[in-house]
């Protein structure tokens, strides 16, 4: 049985889930391919053969990219499920149908459904327990399934080749970018990295590529050449250009949208927007018109990616946690700081990030900065920030720098710190993001606004 008050019962099923974590963080050196997933699926029925869907990989800007795309088919009237990962706050926020987090209450009862599967893979599969991150997959595909959902937007979790979203027989595959980052997993070149990112590619399908290395476009060439897919790349198959803040022209074949609005800040989202929109037309037999491809882009937002929780002063949560997310971010950090005071910067990063790569470009934007680390999260833990603090020192000796060790306190004394014209910009590891975040959304609030009408009152039946 599970407890039955609201925030007893999502603490329940997280600590059910996260008990999957194993010893051992995702590698690529233990053996594991795709033969878990397949089996844990294949005791539920199969369930990611019940819709159509879309997967989107890349390193960075593939949360982004799955948000607007699924945005899109919803407004073109089609019922839609959204899987992205990690989550900030609450793991609802990894299943998605028709633009609404899944309540906790049917989260619960779909983990019902999986658990003895889980138990049963665990028992005789010679790989052992299915992991976190794939029970979390297998959540989303059931769920799919019981929502009647006809397409699912999917975001790769990590890599590609053997990411447990890789079983899907995907129409369309995106790739946004490929970047640096995960470089203790993946490789330690742009190459290795995109070599794994490309095992997305399957026969027959779309391929809807971001990618702007010349050696990485033959790359995306030859494998989906190799796999008999249809190409098609930004740059050269379709194109978008600035239109002014927050707008963009999009030229795609058979379909241009002039002075398009973004809901999501920074020119690199107009790229993200090119690929969605790309993607979303590419999938066969289904109509989009203009006016769902304009709704959806102009009402896109997503947690922790440059949002906007305060006003006076502007506090920005921005999971900016590699060297391209960062240059990313600092493109639309430079555009608000024309009209802003100082830059105050609470940053925190998760180990095994490429610190001395991030550090630099944020100290130089940075008018005083506050080094924190976030909670442990299973096999997750924060890098020390007096590690981090020594970076800013050989960065720029005179930058002004502050430790705060726990991330609430550092965020208090980041608002201590700024005036009413100033910007609290907070970035690093999304898990940081997510952990600060509870200040403006608290999680108890967010859990109860998901739960259908007549499964509000305090105590909830299991």
């Amino acid at each position: 049985m599970t407890p039955t008050t609201l925030l007893s019962q999502y603490l329940w099923l997280e600590k059910e889930l996260t008990a999957l974590y194993g010893a051992v963080k995702y590698s690529s050196h233990i053996g594991l391919k795709l033969e878990r997933i397949e089996q844990l699926l294949g005791l539920i029925g199969d369930p990611h053969l019940a819709f159509r869907s879309l997967h989107i990989g890349g390193t960075s800007g593939k949360g982004s990219t799955a948000v607007m795309a699924a945005n899109i088919l919803e407004g073109a009237g089609y019922r839609v499920g959204l899987h992205t990962s990690p989550h900030l706050q609450i793991m609802n926020e990894r299943h998605r149908i028709n633009g609404r987090y899944v309540a906790t209450s049917q989260l619960i009862e779909a983990w019902q459904t999986l658990k003895p599967a889980v138990e049963e893979v665990t028992r005789t599969s010679p790989f052992g327990s299915p992991s976190y991150f794939e029970a979390q997959v297998a959540l989303s595909f059931l769920l799919f399934r019981q929502a009647g959902v006809e397409i699912a937007v999917v975001e790769v979790g990590l890599g590609g080749s053997i990411d447990a979203t890789n079983i899907l027989p995907a129409e369309v595959a995106v790739l946004t970018n490929v970047g640096l980052d995960h470089t203790d997993i993946l490789g330690t070149t742009v190459e290795e990295i995109a070599r794994d990112k490309l095992g997305i590619f399957k026969k027959n399908q779309r391929v809807v590529s971001g990618c702007w290395q010349p050696e990485i476009q033959a790359m995306v060439r030859q494998r989906a050449q190799m796999k008999g897919a249809r190409l098609w790349q930004i740059g050269v198959d379709f194109r978008v250009e600035a239109a002014g803040p927050g707008r963009c022209h999009l030229y795609l074949p058979g379909r241009n949208l002039r002075e398009v609005k973004l809901g999501l800040e920074g020119f690199f989202q107009a790229q993200n927007a090119a690929l969605a929109v790309a993607a979303v037309l590419s999938l066969r037999e289904t109509p989009v018109p203009d006016e769902a491809i304009r709704a959806g882009l102009a009402g896109t937002h997503f947690a922790g990616r440059v949002e906007r929780v305060q006003e006076r002063p502007l506090v920005l949560l921005d999971g900016a946690h590699n060297p391209d997310k960062v240059r990313a971010s600092l493109s639309v950090l430079e555009d608000a700081a024309h009209k802003a005071g100082r830059i105050i910067t609470v940053l925190g990063l998760k180990q095994g990030k490429d610190a001395a790569e991030i550090v630099p470009p944020v100290v130089q934007h940075s008018d005083l900065l506050i080094l924190t680390a976030f909670a442990d999260k299973g096999l997750w833990k924060g890098m020390d920030p007096y590690q981090i603090a020594q970076l800013v020192t050989d960065s720029d000796p005179t930058r002004p720098l502050l430790v705060r060790p726990q991330a609430a306190e550092a965020v208090a004394e980041a608002l201590r710190q700024a005036g009413p014209n100033d910007i609290v910009w907070i970035t690093g590891s999304l898990y940081l993001v997510g952990e600060v975040r509870e200040r403006w959304f608290p999680t108890a609030d967010l859990l109860a606004a998901l739960e259908p009408k007549a499964a509000r009152p305090q105590e909830l039946t299991s």
